[in-house]
């Protein structure tokens, strides 16, 4: 049997049902009552007394047809109001033996507790939170069907978020140890660039702790911070760009996109995809809604995802692309073609990789019961009416994607963006002031509603000036220019108008004779600079138009006053994220991982410091995106496209995915140090063991090109590192995310693979013995590259096991082994004449923890080969030195 339950509602009724002190001997036993039983069976370990486990909520319950595994996923409550993120977990078998449990768990939390009632109601929760978040206060803030304190209050948008409001009394843990009551409240704002999950003082509205359901990308770019994007216009008829070459014949139901395993446009060429979609993850096409033959939409629209361009910024849809009767979406990609021209295929390829990602995912066990992206659930299981909202060529910014994931039964949204050339040459910026002084400055355009693109004008040298139409606001420039002489020939200046439109402004001083125009915004408080809307004026523009903030817009207009400014405007090669299949699949990633860590209906396991959230989208972006033929040693990077990197290079991360430890020599000790407490950066540690893991499954079973099957080393391995989310608990670190792999490989192939699973982890700093310490912290781990006792011994040993490193070496290189020996390890270097130049040894224990330094300084640079022999075999390894 199956349940799932919303964190409104429905959990706390049940679990009032279920408290452990009223099970009979007589009852019949659930896979809830076992779950329960055996936390109290276990509250010792867990440290937690018997009151702390009574009445717990029921968030999920679930069981995965692969493996039988049920998964029970409870939250503490205290007096009858839940504890913020105090989640415990227990999975048990198909005999309703307990595979696993964790808790998070608030011990002795009724002493914690300091009150039990508000003193702010939830509207006025709802307000406070608001104010906290620097929102705007709502308005005509409405209650919407039954709801409670403590099971939840639905409101409308109160005019300032994108979904409805929600809030409940929660309970969150303090730092001394005491229990707040706060009010939990949701708000998702206008602008789509937070999801925010807050909890503010229940008696008096101070914020104590907020949490963003979105997942940003910009940090993990090594040159660019969020900026503001070309705001392109939300126009519903599309003219695709004129192809190259001449198309194969279409087909119906075929879309025309860089089909799986391509990673983006570097890599391959379009190809025309016929009926993609999977019979057991979607059943009825990727365009179908109501579980019945026959598509409710002929536009990139179905049960799976919703994919249209918000170039304006505005958060709802904009164009999607209409395949006609017989579902064909083939729009053609042009690499010289703009964005705005590549729109179709973009939104095309969007569509695309969405519904591929829902169908292998599925497969795989991220199911409608465990809580994936649907409009309708054909299972009646889990949660529906929560398809991704994908949003093509974003206009909320760019160099930049993310997503966002809500619970279980709320729409997540993806926000994908376009990529500058210029963020990866810092000399090149939109806007250019060349005299009195050299400065760049950051700026928006209008193409697609206003005017042409400056890819196509080229750039454009010539004087600012300010408009001044005559008015009490001159620089408005509302009415005709007074300065029409001064303005003609040049780049005018105006400033954002509350008394006319932007297309009105723009054609005044176009009239005038600019050249192009630059819009200032008037509001201080907008970082960003302006988002342009659409506009009935706009097909008139034919000079380039630009947005600035109020701030830069205050620079040139003071500048202006007392000098001759003269200025630069260009934009250099823009790449839509939209093609870029590495970065969507990423992105879809953070939607999985955060709906199975901890639960379908909890969002709010993946916060603390050491969790994997970006590793884990990096690896499922790679697994995807493989190309049949290549090899673990073959560097990998992420967003080589959009990042406007080389084939084999990191991309937009520091250091390629390999197995080679001479190209990749991540460990768990770099955690915590330097930039490695920034999330992409321990992702990319987390996301390096997966993938050694995935090359090591590979290496035993083989590569399976149909991503949808069970046998195959990396569909095994991406089985594992699923149901690994699902088993591991709620806010992990890297052990308790290798235990979740150790466990699932217990339930799904009786500990098969341990031996495996151990030499990758070990490898990595992540062996027996190795510790995270708390999962809050990324400075108190214990680094061990040691195997699990019971297989060092039997662990024969190859050259897989071997790592060297730096290599090439100038004058030093390290060694280190991961399988064991009962007897000293001989380490040796020889010549390429096979003559050992070194020779040394050590025991397995300091070979796997800290590895044997060899001395290189005084070889001759060239070829040697490093080789260790000990009681479980020899094996050897290439060395290069150069000095």
């Amino acid at each position: 049997m199956t349940h799932t339950f919303t964190q409104f509602g429905r959990s706390l009724t049940l679990a009032a049902l279920l408290a452990l002190p009223t099970l009979g001997l007589g009852q019949t036993s659930t896979p809830l009552t076992k779950a329960l039983e055996h936390l109290q069976a276990q509250r010792t370990k867990f440290g937690l007394s018997e009151a702390d486990l009574l009445n717990p909520a029921v968030t999920s319950q679930y069981t995965d047809a692969h493996n039988g595994i049920t998964h029970v996923y409870l939250r503490q409550r205290v007096l009858g109001i839940e504890v913020y993120n105090a989640v415990a977990d227990v999975h048990l078998d198909r005999n309703g033996r307990v595979a696993g449990a964790h808790s998070s768990f608030v011990a002795n939390a009724n002493t914690a507790v300091r009150t039990a009632a508000p003193g702010l109601t939830a509207e006025q929760a709802v307000a406070a939170t608001a104010q906290a978040l620097n929102l705007p206060q709502p308005t005509g803030l409405q209650r919407q069907g039954e709801g409670s304190v403590t099971a939840g209050i639905r409101f409308n948008d109160g005019g300032i978020s994108l979904e409805p409001i929600k809030a409940k009394l929660m309970y969150l843990p303090r730092p001394d140890g005491t229990l707040a009551l706060t009010w939990d409240v949701e708000i998702y704002p206008k602008r789509a660039d937070h999801y925010w999950s807050a909890r503010v003082d229940a008696q008096t509205g101070a914020l104590l702790d907020q949490y963003d359901y979105i997942v940003h990308e910009p940090a993990s770019f090594a040159h660019i911070g969020k900026r503001m994007a070309d705001a392109l216009g939300a126009t519903q008829v599309l003219t695709p760009a004129t192809p190259q070459n001449p198309q194969r014949p279409n087909a119906p139901n075929s879309y025309n996109v860089f089909a799986m395993p391509l990673e983006s446009p570097l890599h391959g060429a379009q190809t025309i995809v016929t009926d993609p979609a999977n019979s057991v993850a979607s059943p009825f096409g990727w365009h179908d809604t109501n579980g019945t033959a026959g598509a409710e939409y002929t536009i990139t629209r179905g049960n799976n995802v919703y994919a249209y361009d918000d170039a304006a910024a505005t958060n709802t849809p904009g164009s999607t692309v209409n395949g006609g009767a017989t579902l064909e979406f083939t729009a053609p990609y042009v690499a010289t073609a703009t964005p705005l021209q590549n729109r179709p295929a973009a939104i095309t390829n969007l569509f695309y990789w969405n519904n591929l990602m829902h169908d292998v995912m599925a497969v795989h066990g991220f199911t409608e019961v465990a809580g994936n992206f649907q409009t309708t659930n054909y299972s009646s299981t889990g949660l529906g009416n929560d398809e991704v909202q994908a949003e093509a060529q974003d206009g909320g910014g760019f160099d930049n994607a993310n997503f966002g994931t809500p619970s279980d039964g709320q729409k997540p949204r993806m926000q994908m963006y376009r990529f500058q050339q210029a963020s990866w040459n810092n000399t090149a910026r939109p806007i250019t002031l060349i005299t009195p002084s050299t400065t760049a400055y950051n700026a928006t355009d209008a193409l697609g509603i206003f005017g042409p693109d400056l890819l196509t004008t080229g750039p454009i040298n010539d004087t600012l000036v300010v408009v001044n139409d005559g008015s009490s606001r001159p620089a408005y420039g509302c009415g005709t220019l007074l300065n029409a002489r001064a303005v003609r020939g040049n780049i005018a200046l105006v400033r954002r108008s509350p008394r006319c439109s932007y297309g009105a402004q723009v054609l005044n001083a176009q009239n005038a004779g600019a050249r192009a125009v630059i819009i200032a915004d008037s509001v201080a408080s907008n970082n960003l600079p302006t988002i342009f809307t659409t506009s009935t004026i706009g097909p008139q523009i034919t000079i380039p138009v630009l947005g600035v903030t109020k701030a830069t817009g205050d620079q040139l207009v003071q500048t202006s006053q007392t000098s001759t400014v003269t200025m630069r405007l260009l934009r250099t090669a823009q790449r839509d994220g939209d093609f870029d299949n590495g970065v969507i699949s990423h992105e879809y990633g953070h939607g999985i991982s955060n709906r199975l860590t901890g639960g379908p209906a909890n969002s709010n396991c993946l916060r603390n410091a050491e969790q994997m959230g970006e590793g884990w989208s990096d690896f499922l972006g790679l697994w995807i995106t493989t190309p049949p033929r290549s090899t673990g040693d073959t560097p990998r990077g992420v967003g080589q496209y959009v990042g406007f990197q080389a084939l084999g290079s990191a991309g937009i991360r520091n250091l390629p995915y390999t197995t080679n430890f001479s190209i990749n020599n991540y460990t768990y000790a770099i955690i915590g140090t330097g930039a490695y407490t920034e999330v992409h950066n321990i992702g990319e540690v987390w996301a390096t063991v997966l993938w050694d893991l995935n090359w090591a499954f590979i290496g035993r079973y083989g590569y399976n090109t149909n991503l949808y099957a069970s046998t195959g080393g990396n569909n095994m391995c991406l089985q594992l590192v699923l149901d690994g989310m699902k088993l591991q608990g709620c806010n992990p670190g890297f052990i308790s995310g290798r235990n979740g792999i150790l466990m699932a490989d217990s339930i799904n192939n009786g500990k098969a693979n341990h031996d495996l699973i151990w030499q990758v982890f070990a490898r990595r700093g992540m062996g027996y013995g190795a510790s995270q310490g708390s999962s809050n912290s990324l400075t108190d781990q214990t680094i061990s590259f040691q195997l699990h006792p019971t297989l060092a011994a039997k662990a024969k040993l190859t050259a897989d096991m071997l790592a060297v490193f730096p290599n090439p070496a100038q004058d030093r290189v390290t060694v280190r082994m991961a399988a064991g020996s009962t007897t000293p390890v001989e380490v040796e270097l020889l010549n390429t004449l096979g003559q050992v130049v070194q020779r040394t040894s050590a025991s397995a224990t300091v070979l796997q923890r800290d590895g044997v330094e060899l001395n290189t300084a005084d070889l001759t640079a060239g070829m040697y080969v490093v080789r260790l022999t000990g009681s479980t075999g020899t094996a050897s390894h290439k060395l290069m030195v150069r000095h």
